[in-house]
């Protein structure tokens, strides 16, 4: 019992460590990547003004680069965490559902090996396999 809580401790610890981005009202967005930077204007008045809008254009999209690069990173680790923990979850729960059917069956095996109940019925069978959730 103490391994598990150590478990789900470590995992939760991993998590909020690889935990990136935030997710509200089922929305997710990055949260360590700043603001997503916004579009220059264009400006055509002139042949100048032109110019320097593509500069800060050319700007803009190295700074959108970087900003993508931070939230694919960030979903990417999110992704991860998330696997690891569903999976650690799935482990637990099939194992709490092996333990008791072990249990049952123990319980079962030490009823049968005993002298038929009065009503002369054997034990059922108990459950079957370990469904998987």
């Amino acid at each position: 019992m103490k391994r598990i809580g150590f478990l789900v401790v470590a995992i939760f610890g991993i998590i909020s460590v690889a935990n990136a981005g935030g997710l509200t009202n089922g929305n997710w967005s990055p949260t360590g990547c700043g603001a997503r930077p916004e579009p220059p204007v264009i400006d055509s008045t002139s042949v100048g003004a032109y110019n320097r809008s593509i500069a800060q254009v050319n700007d803009w999209q190295k700074q959108m680069q970087i900003y993508h690069d931070c939230v694919i990173k960030e979903a990417n680790s999110d992704i991860a965490a998330i696997n690891q923990a569903a999976t650690a979850e799935q482990a637990r729960i099939n194992q709490a559902s092996g333990n008791l059917n072990a249990d049952l069956n123990q319980g079962r095996d030490k009823l049968n090996s005993s002298p038929l109940p009065a009503s002369g019925l054997p034990v059922g069978p108990g459950m079957q396999g370990n469904p998987q959730y």
